[in-house]
């Protein structure tokens, strides 16, 4: 077979490519990996998973919550295919471009795409289920500056995606209805921004949370400030509450939104313009402004998550005893963090069926993990695993039942609907259309 490279178990660069950037609960080796360089290896990939009855996963950036991209049988890597090629408004990204990537090449030029925060998540991913990140507010989600894409559909055809299949590209394409080889994307310039990272002790976290929720999503378009509280891997060691983000505009404008906020400690603004801008808020610099306080290395290991959207205020108790099960029964070499993100700003101006992305109501999101090493033995990652539903079932009452689809739960029962709300009979219809044999299917693509 001409194409795509493929390496085998026995063959080098086995192990260090079947390995999705975070861990999975359970160790799921390809027969294969496919290393596609091109769209015509993407093309005879998927004929060959078709002749042998292989089932094959997509990889991108392998970021996957729910293990989307990891298979026993052929495994399609599409990390190699790294192409960006930059306009004047718009840029067009191959599959294998990531974050932080993407972030540098167009800060060069005053542009920037708001699609993410984390620089190793690929940029097709994240567009393709939302694509939030810290500019989401002020310019809208990812999915919202996708123009055109090109697909390998399910019968060998490669096509420039047409009105029906964009619009559910925008927000559910990620592996449901083909495999994507190029996305358009709508540049942004880049604003100058105060970058704000603040401190705030546990003995506090409450009171901040409280305050945030009843003001984040209400705040200008301009304001993107999130919370993570953390509890880290050393059980002696206090939790601690981070408000985070960016604010467009001076200086001045940040220290007074976060001094009417809440008391905190070690605050730190940090005035940015031009490419230390785009580049920070990709984490793409790794220099100054970098967010340093969160618990996110590398390769993080095991990292389990559930979420959810929110549409009203969380009572004090409920926070009370969210924060409370954080701290309370730590172990060591487990961190357990909360990040609440906010909602609203240019998210809402856009109908809920204008693409697949339904979720434009809501006033935030909020996202609980915990994070074991990747060699924890299988009862530390089942103990991990049983304390976040436990913790998550506590909360799940003042929640909508929404989720956003870059956050993907292995757990839900319904998760159609979770994911795509009153736009799953449409997406249904597409599916049907592109993908009439079911060839692209995975635990929860559409069916």
């Amino acid at each position: 077979m001409t194409g795509p490279r493929l390496i085998r178990p026995d063959e080098p660069g086995y192990q260090a490519r079947r390995k999705a950037f975070l861990g999975t609960l359970t160790e799921e080796l390809p027969a294969a990996v496919a290393c596609c360089a091109s769209e015509a290896d993407v093309v005879d990939a998927l004929e060959l998973a078709r002749a042998r009855g292989l089932p094959f996963a997509l990889r991108g950036g392998g970021h996957s919550f729910a293990e989307h991209s990891s298979t026993t049988g052929l495994l399609v890597d599409l990390g190699a295919m790294k192409t960006i090629e930059a306009g004047a408004e718009s840029v067009r990204v191959g599959p294998g471009v990531q974050i932080g990537e993407l972030a540098r090449h167009l800060a060069a030029r005053g542009r920037m795409v708001p699609c993410g925060w984390c620089p190793t998540v690929g940029v097709t991913g994240a567009v393709l289920g939302g694509g939030y990140g810290p500019f989401s507010r002020l310019y809208g989600l990812g999915a919202d500056h996708l123009l055109a894409a090109r697909v390998v559909l399910a019968d060998g055809r490669s096509v420039e995606a047409g009105d029906d299949l964009l619009w559910a590209l925008r927000g559910a394409g990620g592996g449901n209805f083909g495999v994507v080889t190029q996305l358009t994307l709508r540049t942004r310039p880049i604003v100058p921004v105060t970058a704000v990272q603040a401190v705030c002790g546990f003995d506090r976290a409450a009171d901040l949370v409280d305050a945030w929720q009843h003001w984040a999503p209400d705040a200008p378009d301009e304001v993107n400030l999130e919370i993570a509280v953390v509890s880290g891997d050393e059980p002696e060691e206090p939790p601690y509450a981070v408000l985070f983000g960016i604010v467009a505009g001076a200086e001045e404008r940040a220290r007074k939104l976060v001094g009417d906020l809440a008391p905190l400690d070690r605050v730190r603004l940090t005035r940015l313009e031009g490419a230390a801008a785009a580049c920070h808020h990709a984490y793409a610099d790794g220099g100054e402004g970098a967010v340093t306080e969160l618990p996110y290395g590398e390769r993080p290991g095991l990292r389990l998550n559930k979420s959810g959207f929110f549409d009203g205020h969380l009572p004090r108790p409920a926070i009370e005893d969210l924060l409370g099960r954080l701290a309370a029964d730590r172990v060591r070499g487990e961190i357990r963090d909360l990040e609440f993100v906010p909602w609203a700003g240019a998210i809402a101006r856009v109908a809920p069926d204008a693409s697949a992305f339904v979720h434009r109501a809501p006033r935030f999101l909020l996202k609980q993990s915990v994070q074991v090493g990747f060699r924890a033995a299988d009862g530390r990652r089942r103990d991990a695993h049983a304390w976040l539903r436990r913790s998550w079932a506590r909360l799940s009452p003042w929640a909508s039942g929404a989720v956003y689809p870059n956050y993907p739960d292995a757990d839900l029962e319904d998760w159609a609907q979770a994911y795509y709300g009153g736009n799953l009979p449409r997406l249904r219809e597409v599916k049907a259309a592109y993908d009439p044999g079911g060839l692209f299917r995975f635990a929860q693509s559409l069916r």
